[in-house]
This record gives C-alpha cells, sequence and structure tokens, in this order.
C-alpha cells in the first residue's frame, strides 16, 4: 500500500478530504425457516463496499453516510436480490432459495465462493474502477491466470496457448461472434461486453461441462443484471464517452440501454507512424427482461455496432538493433487506408419453470456482419546505420545506407456475413442430489467474401508483385450437436459432472462425440478447499476464417480441430487479517491434434488450412486474490505455459506455436485513502515473456525467432463526490472525477515486426510497437 501512496505522489493527485462513515449491519436468513445464511454477499451498489455475512448470517460494515442505501444480495444456493432500506440499526433480509440448483445439500457455506463446474466467479468492475484505455473489461480478464493479451488497443485475448479464434462467450445463453476482417487492435472497435450492463461474470479456462459448447480453449459467461430501481451513468473521457441507463415499466419487467462512443485519436497519435487518425466506433446494446409470472421468464437482447476507422500516414521513424549496430528506419507515406463494419446481433430466451424440478429455455440468436477494407497507400523507406561514436561529429546520424526503396499496397475486400442459432436446454432436477441436463442446438452460416488486393516492392536492384489476390467465396455450413449431462452430489463432500455432445458439421461432413468429466471433493475439517479434476473432448469446427488460405482460396476436406483438456485445480479460502482470501492453482495439459496452423500478425490471424499438424499445451497457473484492504479485492497471477506443434509438412518436428508466451505474470490491486474511503487507485500490472515470431510466407523458418517481453503497467486514480452533499445535486448520487496513466513506465512494447530486405538480400525485421504514455481525464455521474 505504501507504493500506492507513492504513486499517488508523484502524479500529484490532490483530493484531501474527510467523509462521514456509518455502521451498516443485520442479518440474512433463509425465507423457509429463518435460519442464518452463511457467507451471502452484501454489495452497497456501485461502490466498492461490499462484505460477507458470518456462519449466522450476521454482517457489518462500514459504508458512507446516506439517506438511502441500495444493495445487491446474492448466494449460490438463493435467489439473488436488490433491496432499498433507509439507515437503520439492524435489518433483516430473507432469501427464496432456488430450487433448480444442485447445491442444495448443505456442505458449507465457507465453499460458496469457490470455483463451480470449473467455472471460477469473476468480480465485475464498473468503469471507474480500472485503468484502461476504453473501459474494456476483457482488459481486466486478462489478468488472470492462463490468460494473455499483449495488446491494450485489443479486446481479444488467448488461453492457455490457444488463439483468439477459440474463446466462447455466452451473454444470457445467447453466443456472441466478433467481426471477421479487423486485423489490426487499434482498428478494433469496442468489444461486445459492456460493463456497465454485467451482473454476474463466471470463466473457465479449460474444461468446462458438456452443456456448453465446443471451441477449444476458454469459456466466458456474463449475465446482464436486473436492476429494481431506476438508475445510470454518464462517463465522458478524452478517449470516449458511455451512457448506461436501467429502468421498469412495472414490477415484472427491467430495461437497460447501453450507448458507447470511442475515439482513440489522441492516444493514436503517440504511435511512431504520424498521420490523420480518424477513429470512430459506436455501440449500443439494449436488454429487457420480462416476468410473466414466477415461472416464465423472457430476455430480449439487441446490440448495434458502427465501427470506422481511417488512417492518412504521413511518416515513420524506428531505430532498433543494439546500442553497438543501431538501424534507422525511415518511411514517407502517401495515400490512405479505411476499415468499416456493421455489426447486428440480436436474440431472445424465454424461460420456464414447468415443475418445481423441470425447467426449460429456448434460446433464438442472429448475427450479421457488413465490412470493407480499402488500402491505397505507397511507402517510401530508407535504412541505414547510425553513428554510435560519441565522439563523432555525425552521432546518432545515417553515415551509410543499406536499402532504399517503396512498398504499394493495394485493396478493396467486402465481406457480408450471417449467423442464426436454435438452442434448446432442459434442467431437469430428479431426485435431491441428482441434476440431469439436456439439450440441442443448431447453428447455420453464410458468408459471401470478395477478395482483391496485390502488393507491389520497388527496391534499388528489383522489382517485383508479392502478393496478388482476387478472388470470390460463399460459403453455407450448417452445424448441430445434443448433449446430455448429470450432475450428482454423492455426498457433502464428493460430486460428479458427466456429460456427452453429439456434433455434426456440414462443412466437414463429421459426426464426433465429445465426452467430459468434472469430478470435485470438498477438503479439510472446515470444508473451506477443494479439488477439482477435469477432461474432455473439445471439437471447433472450421469457420470461415479458418478455411481461407493465403491467397484467398477456401481449403476442401479441413477436419474438424480437437483438444483433449486434462486439468486439476486446488482452491483454498483463507482468512487474513480477519479478511477473506483465495488461493487457485491449476495444473494442465492439452492435447491437439487435426488443428490448423495459424500465424499472428499483430490481432489478425492468417491460418495455413492446407497444413495439417498436431500439437500439445501444458503448464501452471496461480491467483492469490482477497481483500488486501478491507472490502476492496485485489489480485495476483503467475502462468507457465509451453505449446507446441508438429506440422507434417515442414519437416521440422514439434516447433513453438506463435501463441507460446512461457511467462506470464500480472497484477491487479486496488487501494484508498485511510481516512477517505472515496479517494481510490487501482494499479493494472502484466508482465509476458517473448513471443515466437520469423518471416512471412516461409514455413522453414516460421517461429524460430523469440521477440521482446511485455511490459505494462496503469494506474488509475478517483475521488467520488456524493451528489446529496453537493448543492442543488440531491439527484444525482454521486460524481467520481478520475485519472488514469497509461503505460505509466513508457515502456515501447512491440506488436508485430515488418520485414525489411537491404541491398545484399539481408532480411531485417523491423519493430511495430504500440501506444506510449497517454493521461486520460475522465468523469462520471452516477444517478
Amino acid at each position: 500500500m505504501r507504493s500506492i501512496f507513492i504513486l499517488i505522489l508523484i502524479f500529484s493527485i490532490p483530493f484531501i478530504t474527510l467523509g462521514q462513515s456509518h455502521q451498516l449491519k443485520g442479518r440474512v436468513v433463509d425465507a423457509r425457516n429463518n435460519e442464518g445464511i452463511a457467507s451471502a454477499g452484501i454489495e452497497l451498489i456501485d461502490t466498492e463496499f461490499h462484505t460477507q455475512t458470518d456462519s449466522l448470517g450476521f454482517f457489518e460494515f462500514e459504508v458512507p453516510k446516506l439517506e438511502e442505501y441500495f444493495l445487491r444480495i446474492s448466494h449460490v444456493s438463493f435467489i439473488n436480490q436488490n433491496i432499498n432500506i433507509v439507515s437503520s440499526d439492524s435489518i433483516l433480509i430473507e432469501m427464496q432459495v432456488d430450487n433448480l440448483l444442485l447445491q442444495q445439500v448443505d456442505v458449507s457455506g465457507k465453499t460458496d465462493n469457490l470455483p463451480r463446474n470449473g467455472l471460477q466467479k469473476v468480480q465485475p468492475l464498473s468503469v471507474n474502477e480500472t485503468a484502461t484505455p476504453f473501459n474494456e473489461f476483457n482488459q481486466v480478464l486478462a489478468t488472470l491466470p492462463g490468460v494473455v493479451s499483449n495488446n491494450e488497443l485489443s479486446s481479444s485475448y488467448a488461453v492457455r496457448g490457444g488463439n483468439f479464434d477459440e474463446n466462447l462467450v455466452y451473454v444470457n445463453g445467447m453466443e456472441i461472434y466478433r467481426p471477421f476482417l479487423v486485423r489490426a487492435g487499434q482498428q478494433e472497435g469496442l468489444s461486445f461486453i459492456n460493463p456497465d450492463l454485467v451482473g454476474n461474470i463466471e470463466f473457465s479456462a479449460g474444461g468446462w461441462e458438456a452443456k456448453y459448447g465446443d471451441k477449444l480453449s476458454s469459456n466466458l459467461l456474463i449475465d446482464y443484471k436486473q436492476t429494481e430501481e431506476t438508475e445510470g451513468n454518464i462517463n465522458l473521457g478524452l478517449l470516449g464517452a458511455s451512457g448506461y441507463l436501467s429502468t421498469q415499466f412495472s414490477e415484472k419487467d427491467n430495461l437497460l440501454l447501453g450507448l458507447r462512443y470511442k475515439n482513440a485519436k489522441y492516444l493514436f497519435n503517440t504511435f511512431e507512424t504520424a498521420g490523420e487518425y480518424l477513429p470512430r466506433f459506436l455501440d449500443f446494446q439494449a436488454f429487457y427482461n420480462y416476468r410473466f409470472s414466477d415461472k416464465t421468464t423472457l430476455d430480449l437482447l439487441a446490440v448495434f455496432a458502427q465501427n470506422d476507422y481511417r488512417i492518412e500516414p504521413a511518416s515513420r521513424e524506428t531505430d532498433f538493433g543494439s546500442f553497438q549496430q543501431k538501424l534507422r528506419f525511415f518511411v514517407a507515406y502517401e495515400g490512405a487506408e479505411s476499415l468499416s463494419y456493421r455489426s447486428f446481433q440480436g436474440g431472445a430466451r424465454l424461460r420456464h419453470l414447468f415443475t418445481d424440478n423441470f425447467r426449460t429455455s429456448v434460446i433464438l440468436s442472429a448475427f450479421s456482419t457488413s465490412e470493407a477494407e480499402y488500402n491505397n497507400t505507397e511507402g517510401f523507406y530508407r535504412l541505414c546505420d547510425v553513428d554510435r561514436d560519441f565522439s563523432s561529429d555525425t552521432f546518432d546520424e545515417c553515415i551509410s545506407l543499406r536499402g532504399i526503396g517503396a512498398n504499394y499496397n493495394y485493396a478493396r475486400n467486402f465481406l457480408y456475413a450471417q449467423i442464426a442459432q436454435a438452442i434448446i436446454r432442459n434442467d431437469w432436477q430428479i431426485q435431491k442430489d441428482h441434476l440431469l441436463a439436456f439439450g440441442v442446438e443448431y447453428k447455420r452460416q453464410f458468408v459471401n467474401d470478395y477478395l482483391d488486393e496485390f502488393e507491389f516492392r520497388d527496391s534499388a536492384d528489383f522489382a517485383q508483385v508479392n502478393r496478388v489476390v482476387k478472388q470470390e467465396n460463399n460459403l453455407v455450413a450448417n452445424f448441430a450437436n445434443v448433449y446430455v449431462q448429470h450432475e450428482w452430489q454423492i455426498n457433502s463432500r464428493h460430486s460428479l459432472n458427466s456429460g456427452l455432445r453429439l456434433n455434426y458439421g456440414s462443412n466437414t461432413g463429421e459426426w464426433l462425440l465429445s465426452p467430459r468429466v468434472q469430478y470435485q471433493v470438498i477438503l479439510h475439517p472446515d470444508k473451506s478447499g477443494q479439488f477439482n479434476f477435469f477432461t474432455g473432448l473439445y471439437r471447433q469446427y472450421p469457420f470461415y476464417r479458418e478455411l481461407r488460405d493465403f491467397s484467398g482460396n477456401i481449403t476442401p476436406d479441413v477436419r474438424a480441430q480437437s483438444a483433449l483438456h486434462f486439468v486439476g485445480m486446488y482452491s483454498k479460502n483463507l482468512e487474513i487479517w480477519q479478511r477473506p482470501f483465495q488461493i487457485n492453482s491449476s495444473l494442465y495439459y492439452k492435447y491437439l491434434y487435426n488443428i490448423i496452423p495459424f500465424d499472428v500478425d499483430n490481432i489478425r490471424l492468417r491460418y495455413r488450412p492446407e497444413l495439417t499438424a498436431d500439437g500439445y499445451a501444458y503448464g501452471a497457473d496461480f491467483r492469490f486474490s482477497g481483500n488486501f484492504i478491507p472490502d476492496i479485492e485485489s489480485w495476483f497471477s503467475l502462468g507457465f505455459l509451453s505449446t507446441k506443434e508438429n506440422v507434417a509438412e515442414d519437416s521440422r518436428g514439434y516447433i513453438r506455436r506463435p501463441t507460446d508466451q512461457r511467462v506470464t505474470a500480472s497484477i491487479f490491486f486496488q487501494d484508498n485513502f485511510i481516512y477517505d474511503p472515496t479517494i481510490k487507485v487501482n494499479l493494472k500490472l502484466q508482465i509476458g515473456s517473448g513471443l515466437p515470431f520469423g518471416p512471412p510466407n516461409s514455413l522453414e523458418s516460421r517461429n524460430i525467432f523469440t521477440g521482446e517481453w511485455y511490459r505494462r503497467m496503469d494506474v488509475g486514480f478517483s475521488k467520488q463526490f456524493m451528489g446529496d452533499k453537493i448543492k442543488n445535486l440531491r439527484y444525482i448520487e454521486s460524481l467520481w472525477l478520475g485519472l488514469d496513466v497509461l503505460n505509466v513506465l513508457g515502456v515501447s512494447n512491440t506488436i508485430s515486426y515488418s520485414w525489411i530486405e537491404d541491398v545484399n538480400a539481408q532480411t531485417f525485421a523491423v519493430p511495430n510497437s504500440l501506444s506510449a504514455r497517454f493521461l486520460n481525464l475522465k468523469g462520471i455521474v452516477k444517478f
């Protein structure tokens, strides 16, 4: 915590105020028998103030003194609820049991926040609590063990050696999709997940249960929240703006509206490439929940994204190499590059409780994207040696020319795609200790893609056309699967989850089985820990991206990629300094076969479907989380990984995969002033070892080099002002003023490499860097 205070002094945050506090206390009980509920979560909505009940259901914690309090009460075995209360000495809260949860067996309240069915709960964080360029939820997700994102401009992430396309994401049961053509983090719009709307987050880095889909790496489950009171916020900053509103038309419904705008022009001006950046990214989401009765509910989701990116590059200068041999790469540009995509996703989920023990969910969703890629740029480049002799009159100047030439890039690419999906899920609690889940899913994909691009290089001694693509592709594919899953609570300590999926994909014509098993045992006399073992077979039928090769052609006869997971996980709840903490550790091994090799260009995946490969990934993940500061969660993560592949066509044996980041470490830490908890600071630190890379279009040299380590630290400061204490602002809950110091250390992280050849046919990898240090001011109004 002293380090945090030092950072505060360094950046001179002039917030010094004192606030009043109040002890809020009460008891949470089971409405059936009035018995206390242990480890129920009590949260003061839209703040960092939260606590848990003790073994008898009592709670007491310090909160700001207000006339009225809005609380969220949550427990894994009961229906979550939001209530508002006035200040009083003690309150009584009754909770209704959720009849469809297998965990009705009374094991112990101490295990409630441990991972369940391989899914780790993630605390939703509001926009004022994280220092990220665009308030992206996925930037916080990347601090979890096993999750990697080496680009702060992107919402894409890789998990345990997989790639960006291998991650399942569900929002209220609807599968989420990303655009096809995006090829650089700076061109990428906002991620699908709007943090203002999120109520519950669960994440699995491998070994998830059978009722969820068939990608190779991870599973992220998001549930949008439901509120009983009108609330909202307006967030303004140098890099964009957002607004959120939650309201009700009656006691039976809830409407969430979220609007986000991202303008990264000022951040992009810190890049090495100078020019005119014109990014405009817009995202609108609406989520509506209606309760016909206690047994029937309807969820409606609509999302529209309009993203336009344009750059008119002017020049770029990059120094690279060692101190003894420093090279300078200079480019003068003409022309412009533009990327535009419009996407829409909508869906509905109808849930009905036929009996107290049987529930059915019907989910219908559709995704549509229209994308255009324009490029008409020419770069005139010069590569020279730099004088490193301090005594020379030409120190740090070019002294010899290694290469000179020009690159011309042209592209007119258009893509239109539609995906429609229908899912039926059923949950049947046969007995108190047995839950049977079964269902069927159907998905249809249509893609029309027109490619027209070429690249021309003109150098001192040669001129050549490097790449010519003129192709039109139409692809229609159908996917179907059925699943059945049985959860058995063997006794108060042991449980077993086993399931099977039967899959079919028309693009490969394969019928495939995916068996999965999860075993859990509660450990320690106080039942405060558990051990889980997960194993399962995961299939991923190729979508359009995996089938298109470098020449734009569709490669036939590509089989579904497969991964066999083995995961062992140990989790333990601790109490240190009379505060809750948790340790999570995992060992894992994944055997990969029929995988499609790929190369990574920034965040764009370039698949090689003409090649065949198998591979593996193994490693260990560790996470230590808890309330280092009272009622504020922070965590430390550490991961070790090795992933390799054996490509049959290169005769090289096992080589590193493009996502083979051997060591990753991250910290997410939050703090506040002792005498004024409304002044807060958060720190996000990420470190990762170098990724493999190699020259383009060279099968023999794929991934033979290792890049530099990734190092980034972001620090955010904020001050909260309560609305009822400010004249004429009694209808505003709070005001927040914030300052984010992005990339505090000023590290020039490398995201990719440009390959340049000199007059002697020697090839050089010129690093392409990410954003530099940047100060982002923001203000948030909550009501």
